[in-house]
C-alpha cells in the first residue's frame, strides 16, 4: 500500500502556488490529499482535491473557526502517514488528527507568523497568533520555511532543536513567450509601459509608492494581479492623483495562468515595506516569478532580495525612502535596458526553478514516515516479545 500524506491549506489552492507546488511534488511518490477553501472543486487529477466551502468575508477568527471544525469533521475517518499543515492556521487541525492517525506532522512556516505585516498595527491579535504557533509547535516533527534567513529566525523564535528546512517558494521551470494579454485585457498601447504588481493586495507592499510612481510616468500603466483589503485604498488613491484610468486592478488568477500574464508586462513590481520583522526579512515568490517570466524588477534593497539580485542583476534594489521621481527615472531605466536584465533573469530562472526544490520536500517526507512507520513496526515486536514467556510456559 503507497503511503498516505494529507495536506491542509487554509486557502484556495488554485491561487496558492506554494501548496500547488508541495502536491505536485509529493504525488509522484505518495497518495496525496488536500483540503482546501474554495467554492468549486479543482479540474487536476493528480491527487484527491477535498474544498471546504467558507465565507471570504466576515471575522478572520469566525472564518477559522469554522474552517477547523469543518475540516476535522471531513478528515476524521481519513487515514495519512504524515500531515503538512500548509500554514499557521492548519497547525491546530494537524496537530490533532496527527495525534488520530498517529501520522508525522510538518509544519510550512511560510512567514514569520510572530510578525506578520497585516497584523502591525493589532498587537494584541500578534501576541496571540504568535502564543498559538509556539504552543501548538511542540507536536510538529519538522518546520519547514521559504527562505534561508527565515530559517535561523524560526529555529530562535520557536526554540527548535532542528533547523527549519528550506524550501524556497519557486516556480517550476518554463520558457513563456511574450504575451499581450494584459494590454490586451486592459486596452493598453504597445507604445505605453506595463508595470505590473502581482501577489496580496496588502499594506506594506509598496502599492501605494507605485501609484505615485505612475505620476512621472505618463506613458505608463499599472497592472494589479491580486486581491486583498489594501485594493480600496489603491484605488482612492489613483483617484487622488489623478492616475485612476492608469490603474488596473484585476483581483487574483489561477496560479497555472499567471505565468502567461506576467509574461506580458514590461517591468515587475517587488516593493516590499520593512513594516515588520517577517517583511524586513521576505523573499517574496513573485521576485522568482518575474525571473522566470523573463521580465525585469525594480525592488527594495532589503536583505534578501538584495542577495537574489547581486546573484543575479535581473532588477535594480534602490532604498526603501527612495523619492517617487527617482523611482519613475529608474523603471524608464530598465524598461530601455530590458534586454540585458532578461539575459540575468533566465541565468535566474535556472537556477532558481523547482525542479530545484523537489528532492528537499520527496526526501523529508520519505525520511518522516520511515520514521513512524519504523517506530510502529518496533511497537508491535516488542508487545509479541511480552507474549513469548507466556506461550513458553505453557
Amino acid at each position: 500500500m503507497r503511503e498516505r500524506v494529507a495536506v491542509f491549506a487554509f486557502s484556495d489552492a488554485r491561487y496558492d502556488s506554494r501548496t500547488l507546488n508541495i502536491c505536485r511534488t509529493l504525488a509522484g511518490t505518495v497518495e496525496v490529499a488536500l483540503w482546501n477553501l474554495g467554492s468549486v472543486p479543482s479540474p487536476l487529477p493528480s491527487w484527491q482535491w477535498h474544498t471546504l466551502r467558507n465565507k471570504r468575508r466576515g471575522r478572520m477568527l469566525w472564518r477559522w473557526v469554522l474552517f477547523v471544525a469543518t475540516l476535522v469533521r471531513h478528515a476524521w475517518r481519513w487515514r495519512a502517514d504524515l500531515i503538512w499543515a500548509a500554514d499557521v492556521y492548519c497547525l491546530l487541525p494537524a496537530v490533532l488528527l496527527g495525534w488520530r492517525w498517529k501520522a508525522a506532522v510538518v509544519y510550512d512556516s511560510r512567514e514569520l507568523y510572530s510578525s506578520l505585516g497585516s497584523l502591525a498595527r493589532r498587537p494584541l491579535a500578534q501576541r496571540i497568533l504568535a502564543g498559538y504557533e509556539r504552543w501548538l509547535v511542540r507536536w510538529v516533527d519538522r518546520v519547514v520555511v521559504s527562505a534561508p534567513r527565515d530559517a535561523d529566525e524560526v529555529q530562535r523564535l520557536l526554540a527548535l532543536r532542528q533547523r527549519p528546512v528550506v524550501v524556497l517558494n519557486v516556480p517550476f521551470y518554463a520558457e513563456p513567450a511574450r504575451t499581450d494579454r494584459l494590454r490586451q485585457h486592459c486596452g493598453i498601447r504597445h507604445t505605453e509601459l506595463v508595470l505590473l504588481y502581482q501577489g496580496a493586495v496588502q499594506e506594506g507592499r509598496g502599492l501605494d509608492r507605485a501609484v505615485e510612481v505612475l505620476r512621472f510616468l505618463p506613458e505608463a500603466h499599472l497592472c494589479v494581479l491580486g486581491d486583498g483589503p489594501f485594493a480600496g485604498k489603491v484605488t482612492e488613491l489613483a483617484e487622488q492623483l489623478g492616475v485612476h484610468h492608469r490603474v488596473h486592478v484585476l483581483g487574483a488568477v489561477p496560479y497555472d495562468e499567471l505565468l502567461e500574464w506576467t509574461a506580458s508586462a514590461d517591468v515587475g513590481w517587488c516593493w516590499i515595506e520593512p513594516i515588520s520583522h517577517s517583511y524586513a526579512l521576505a523573499l517574496p515568490n513573485k521576485l522568482f516569478e518575474y525571473a522566470m517570466a523573463r521580465i525585469p524588477v525594480v525592488a527594495t534593497d532589503l536583505p534578501a532580495i538584495a542577495d537574489v539580485l547581486a546573484q543575479f542583476p535581473f532588477g535594480v534594489c534602490l532604498p526603501v525612502d527612495t523619492p517617487a521621481e527617482k523611482l519613475a527615472e529608474v523603471v524608464r531605466h530598465v524598461c530601455n535596458h530590458a534586454a540585458q536584465y532578461r539575459a540575468a533573469a533566465d541565468a535566474a530562472a535556472r537556477q532558481w526553478c523547482y525542479e530545484r526544490q523537489q528532492p528537499i520536500i520527496t526526501e523529508l517526507v520519505a525520511s518522516l514516515i520511515r520514521q513512524r512507520t519504523g517506530c510502529s513496526k518496533e511497537t508491535v515486536r516488542a508487545q509479541k516479545y511480552q507474549a513469548a514467556p507466556e506461550q513458553k510456559s505453557k
